[in-house]
């Protein structure tokens, strides 16, 4: 029998609207809690409000300090706006409303959603006029709000008057999951990796904990429901063979493939936990980024997996840091600045980059120098586009990159990266309201420049299109990297829905791709060039919850490499970490440790290479961050573990059960099963992705040898396990199709 509880919760979701007057906090269990208000708004949400609103209000408040005091003109509202909000698993929208001093105002809410790229509102709720000096507790389904579960972008409270209201408030403003407490409770959700390719062979590890009130007995099923990725009702289970640790320690456990059918998207997939008398919770497991396969090739001449480098090296023998941390870095980058042919060291670049070279690293220089070329004007595209239409100053910038290029020649790779913000700098300038007279948005052929050279155009796309030939033609060795910015096309991708973040890179690739982008060999992307623990950016949800998080930079990165046709390099990842005391060369940050923690996100994305550094002064450094990037890059480096507890069942027919305890390696990309038949048989080479089983269908009688491989993100190999040898017995030869997989 359900008791007194779960009938208010019936109540609830057979009523579109629930109001508790006088109500002081809600009554319900509330484990999944996102708050919108609370004295103030939360992050990324936004005020797109078209009435008169006070968001400090001191009196009446709810709780706190503070609440939001709204006075209505004729159908004017309240609208709060976020990019996309995530309200899978969540039950209910929550807000307190006081009617002020006369109270019986007129109102409704609702959703404004996305619907295939259109923005539409959902269905209207009515609100019952509020109380005078009363707080009252408010309730709506978000089924009722949003029942198509489409994409939310904001929550708006709209006047139902023609007529002027009197000021009313809002207060602790929430989205909560109003769960059933005879239910399974769902926590310590695991998923990795976050950004996966649609190929069917790819997995995701899906784990969480789930206690029942009633003992583990009682749970009866875990469940996601993985058919946003092309599949149906996947059971997780508690049996130590599911990628779940240890049977029976409430920990459960699966993999999840994603179809080929399934588009380059964000997808949210929903746990269910119920047990034995039906009662159920939820938990929405944040955001899964479907990865479209990057462009082009990546280039022969650099590493064919993910690596990594820094920018701190010295001249000085002894005193380089890189060559002290005894990794075998990949990269290693320095920035130089207009007038770098003036510093004390002569020949600076060739210089760095024959250093560079002796200790076995790809150098990068980064070119800077378009800030400071004169004249002095400052920084930005409106500066920047003047400047051009100054022959002395295009060539003597030319002048400058020739001398570069002239350096770094030699017979080994070294990429040069062009110029951080320009080419963002000029697309954003071109896509604003009050851009030059005759500039079309996102066109680099309608800015002038003097450029005054035979067989290319006087415009920027021609000036671009010169700089990557004018490197080519100086140093065949050198590859030739633009720099791309998230923010060219005059937005934000963290503040847009998806599909407008993916229509944003498209815009970036085509306009880089016109000013030598399709002439170049890599572009160049940011995640930050700040700590957030300075303040000076914004925190990531590493759990890929809410935006601002890493998956919507991956997608951005991902279709800025498949229209461009072109690999990338992150460039300049801040390095701080949470053991940071937020001081001048000690700030946290996140961004390093989920590159880590997600090297294959990345890889599958297009990005080859990660380079770290602070990008001022005062930011933390790889020598200041308590040792952090290097001792993860010597975990990505190494060799992973050897997989223990391989085991296989008792054959069945030509049917063997193998299963095996998961690596802890942060960076395991997957598993190799290795079979042949003895004596002398070929060996055979399957890939399992990252679950910890497999099923393997022998075709002949006699001995097997079976062993087991661990693979991490830049492809290095576990000594394999000891092996297994089973004996098959087969009473007729199985005649199938031949199927050739190509090991790797």
């Amino acid at each position: 029998m359900r008791n007194n509880f779960f009938k208010t919760i019936v109540i609830i979701f057979i009523c579109p609207l629930l109001v508790i007057p006088g109500n002081t906090g809600s009554t319900k269990n509330q484990e999944n809690y996102n708050i919108i208000y609370d004295d103030a708004l939360a992050l990324s949400w936004d005020d797109w409000s078209w009435t008169d609103v006070d968001w400090a209000a001191i009196d009446p408040v709810h709780t706190g300090n503070h609440s939001v005091a709204v006075t209505y003109g004729s159908w004017e509202g309240v609208y709060i706006h976020k990019s996309d909000v995530d309200t899978l698993g969540i039950t209910h929208l929550q807000f307190f409303i006081h009617g002020g001093v006369t109270g019986n105002q007129n109102l409704e809410v609702y959703m404004n959603l996305e619907v295939n790229g259109i923005a539409q509102t959902g269905p209207r709720i009515q609100i019952p006029a509020p109380l005078a000096n009363t707080w009252s507790e408010v309730q709506i389904m978000i089924s009722d709000l949003n029942p198509t579960n489409e994409i939310v972008t904001g929550i708006t409270w709209q006047s139902t008057s023609r007529n002027s209201q009197p000021t009313f408030y809002l207060d602790d403003i929430s989205m909560v999951s109003l769960e059933d407490p005879d239910g399974p409770t769902i926590s310590d959700v695991f998923v990795s990796p976050r950004s996966i390719p649609a190929d069917e062979s790819s997995t995701i590890i899906l784990r969480s904990r789930v206690n029942d009130p009633h003992g583990s007995e009682d749970i009866a099923s875990v469940s996601v429901d993985a058919r946003p990725v092309g599949n149906g009702i996947v059971q997780l289970y508690d049996n130590g063979k599911s990628n779940d640790y240890l049977a029976n320690d409430g920990i459960y456990g699966a993999s999840i493939t994603v179809s080929t059918s399934t588009p380059a998207s964000e997808r949210r997939l929903l746990l269910t936990a119920e047990d034995l008398e039906g009662h159920q919770n939820f938990r929405g497991i944040g955001t899964i980024y479907v990865i479209t396969p990057p462009g082009g090739e990546t280039p022969s001449v650099l590493p064919q997996q993910i690596s990594y480098g820094t920018n701190t090296w010295s001249f000085t023998p002894g005193e380089d840091w890189q060559v002290n941390s005894n990794i075998p870095w990949n990269y290693v980058y320095q920035r130089i600045t207009w007038g770098w042919e003036s510093l004390e060291i002569n020949n600076f670049v060739s210089q760095f980059v024959q250093q560079a070279w002796a200790k076995n690293y790809i150098p990068l220089v980064t070119v800077y120098m378009m800030r400071g070329v004169p004249p002095d004007c400052g920084e930005g595209g409106e500066c920047y586009a003047q400047k051009l239409q100054n022959a002395a100053t295009v060539q003597d910038y030319l002048d400058s990159l020739e001398r570069v290029a002239s350096e770094a020649r030699g017979t080994k790779p070294v990429i040069i990266q062009l110029e951080p913000d320009f080419y963002g700098f000029m697309q954003q300038l071109s896509n604003l309201d009050n851009r030059p007279p005759g500039i079309v948005p996102n066109d680099p052929s309608t800015f002038p420049v003097a450029l005054n050279k035979i067989g290319y155009p006087d415009n920027l796309a021609g000036f671009g299109r010169y700089m990557v030939d004018l490197i080519h033609n100086t140093a065949s060795n050198a590859l030739v990297a633009p720099s791309a910015s998230e923010w060219a096309t005059n937005s934000d991708p963290q503040s847009v829905t998806y599909i407008s973040a993916i229509d944003m890179a498209k815009k970036t690739a085509v306009f880089i791709d016109q000013m030598g982008g399709s002439q170049a060999d890599l572009l160049v992307v940011g995640w930050s060039d700040r700590d957030a623990g300075s303040g000076l950016r914004p925190w990531w949800d590493e759990t890929d919850y809410e935006t601002p998080r890493p998956t919507r930079a991956i997608l951005w990165d991902n279709t800025l490499s498949k229209t461009s046709g072109k690999y990338l390099i992150l460039w300049q990842v801040p390095v701080g970490n949470m053991s940071q005391d937020n001081t001048c060369g000690h700030y946290q940050d996140n961004r390093a440790k989920y590159v880590f923690d997600h090297p294959r996100d990345l890889f599958d994305a297009g990005i080859i290479g990660v380079l770290f550094g602070g990008g001022t002064d005062c930011m933390t450094q790889v020598y200041t961050d308590g040792g952090f990037v290097a001792q993860q890059a010597k975990i990505a480096y190494a060799t992973p573990s050897t997989p223990d507890g391989f085991e296989a069942s008792v054959p069945d027919g030509p049917y063997i059960s193998l299963n095996w305890n998961e690596t802890t390696d942060p960076d395991l990309w997957k598993y190799k099963v290795e079979y042949r038949l003895l004596p002398d048989g070929s060996t055979i080479t399957r890939n399992v992705g990252r679950k910890n089983n497999d099923v393997l269908r022998l075709l002949f009688s006699g001995l097997w040898e079976i062993q087991l491989v661990a693979v991490d993100a830049m492809g290095n190999q576990s000594t394999p396990t000891s092996p297994i040898t089973v004996d098959i017995v087969i009473p007729g030869m199985i005649y199938l199709p031949a199927i050739l997989q190509k090991s790797p």
